[in-house]
C-alpha cells in the first residue's frame, strides 16, 4: 500500500470554477484524473507494473468514472496498467 502525497494547493487550482458541480460530476472526473496522474507516475517511476486505488470501494462514486481516471492515466506510461476490480460491497 502507497499512498501518495496529496497537494491541496494543485487540487484547488484544478477546480477552480467546478466549486458548485455535482457529485459524479466534471469535479469528480477532475480530481480522480489528478490522482490517478500521481498514482501511475509513482508507479511507473519505481517499478510497480499494476495500481489500483481506494476511491474506487465508495458506493458515492461512480465506479465507471473512478476506473477510467486509472485507464487514462495508466495509458501515459508503457510499464504500467490500471488494476479494474469492482471493490464495492453492501457495507462501503
Amino acid at each position: 500500500f502507497i499512498d501518495c502525497d496529496y497537494d491541496s494547493d494543485v487540487w484547488f487550482k484544478r477546480m477552480k470554477g467546478m466549486e458548485f458541480e455535482p457529485e459524479r460530476g466534471i469535479r469528480c472526473t477532475a480530481c480522480f484524473d489528478m490522482r490517478m496522474e500521481v498514482t501511475a507516475a509513482y508507479a511507473s517511476k519505481h517499478g510497480f507494473p499494476i495500481f489500483t486505488t481506494t476511491n474506487a470501494t465508495s458506493r458515492w462514486k461512480d465506479i465507471t468514472q473512478v476506473n477510467q481516471s486509472g485507464i487514462d492515466a495508466a495509458k501515459k506510461y508503457d510499464n504500467t496498467e490500471y488494476w479494474i476490480y469492482d471493490w464495492q460491497t453492501d457495507g462501503m
